[in-house]
């Protein structure tokens, strides 16, 4: 009977992890798409408000500047407080954020919502990389944080078909009480739900305030953690490039309806998803041939960015929309791959109990390149009403970022047994 029992535990153990690495990638997914949304409807909104491009790209800017500036704190919430409230309030307070966008009157209160968005996702990818540590080992633990991480772009893939389509049909504010009804429906679920991972000793909630303090002095002083946060500014700078601006070049660029744009844009965000899954195959491939784990990671990051340095100064001198197409789903193909690369490097440089931290510090960089990209591209289509510079403007940062982690790769990062 015991052994019955025991079975039947462990069954269910398997199926609930299962359930909450679903609901994480769930979670990934809506947060991606909450982010993005505002680029759907950019032109409407900038119609009804009367903002110029610069305006604009201010308004975008707002979030990420907001989650650069929570993501440390995020990071040692997420080694704090336990994963059900946490998660349920990011859950709640961005579905909040959505509703106070639908109804916004001015671009004064698009700037507030983007800046409630962003401290409710700040913990997310911080808090479900911990919540996957607890409930799969360190041999199983690489596919589900690759697919968490996916997520992201699955997101990105959805909300310009899905959130466009809405758009078209009700109105740009319907778009933001769908994803704000959404959202906190989602935060109640996982409320009710999520009680405690089968391994509580990794529960997110015990370090010592002194040794956060100690640990974080630490992470800074070393010229890895430098790199891996400006190198990954570049991987954001593109992400946010694409994601905040696709649709609207192809009305502007391309002459497409809302519609068609949505769609179109959904295109090179599919190419960016399959590129995350395959630099977890590529990463865990190179592992296997006899590849040191910092080498396995870097090797496919640093060819990703130079491809996708390359495909984003193309993308504007293609003549049809066709090849441009083409040209941006190979940039965000290969962006995914650097995504995927610069994760696992940041879980490999480090001790699993500093791993939290150090993404943190690494999404500082990535959420530096966040918010420059919006309002860079923003001032540049403002002054030369074209997005030819402003493609070869991420190009070249892009390539920059490469070059450093090309140095990077030559640091010490085989990390885990002296921190």
């Amino acid at each position: 009977m015991s052994m019955t029992t025991g079975k039947t535990a462990q069954k269910k153990q398997v199926w609930t992890r299962h359930i909450v690495l679903f609901f994480l990638i769930i979670a990934g997914c809506v947060s991606y798409m909450d982010r993005t949304a505002l680029a759907i409807v950019n032109t409407d909104i900038a119609r009804e408000f009367g903002l110029s491009y610069t305006s604009l790209g201010l308004v975008l800017s707002s979030f990420a500047t907001i989650y650069m500036v929570c993501q440390i704190p995020a990071g040692l919430a997420a080694d704090r407080i336990k994963a059900r409230p946490l998660l349920t309030g990011c859950l709640v307070v961005w579905g909040l954020a959505q509703l106070l966008t639908a109804w916004a009157s001015n671009a004064g209160t698009l700037v507030g919502a983007r800046c409630l968005l962003a401290l409710g996702e700040a913990p997310l990818f911080l808090v479900g990389t911990k919540i996957i540590t607890a409930w799969y080992n360190s041999a199983e633990r690489a596919v589900p944080i690759g697919l968490f991480n996916a997520s992201s772009s699955l997101g990105q893939v959805l909300a310009p078909a899905l959130l466009g389509l809405i758009a078209h049909q009700f109105g740009w504010r319907s778009m933001f009480c769908t994803l704000g009804g959404l959202c906190i429906l989602l935060g109640l679920a996982w409320g009710m739900f999520y009680q405690k991972s089968p391994t509580p000793e990794h529960e997110p909630v015990a370090k010592p305030q002194q040794t956060a303090r100690q640990e974080l002095t630490f992470l800074l002083a070393q010229r890895v953690s430098w790199v891996l946060a400006i190198g990954c500014a570049s991987i954001i700078y593109l992400q946010w490039l694409y994601s905040a601006w696709l649709p609207t070049y192809f009305q502007t660029v391309r002459h497409l309806n809302a519609a068609q744009a949505g769609f179109l844009s959904s295109i090179p965000q599919l190419a960016g998803f399959f590129g995350s899954l395959s630099g977890g195959v590529i990463i865990k491939l190179l592992g296997k041939s006899g590849y040191t784990p910092s080498r396995a990671c870097y090797q496919p990051l640093i060819i990703g960015l130079l491809i996708a340095a390359v495909a984003t100064a193309a993308v504007p001198l293609c003549p049809t929309t066709f090849l441009s197409l083409v040209s941006m789903a190979i940039a965000l193909f290969a962006t995914g791959i650097a995504m995927t690369g610069s994760w696992t490097l940041g879980t490999i440089v480090v001790a699993e109990e500093s791993i939290a931290t150090m993404e943190a510090i690494q999404n500082v960089g990535g959420s530096l390149g966040g918010a420059l990209s919006p309002l860079l591209t923003g001032f540049i289509i403002q002054h030369t009403g074209s997005f030819t510079l402003a493609m070869e403007a991420g190009s070249m940062i892009t390539f920059v970022c490469a070059c450093i982690y090309i140095g990077g790769a030559r640091l010490k990062t085989e990390r885990p047994q002296t921190l």
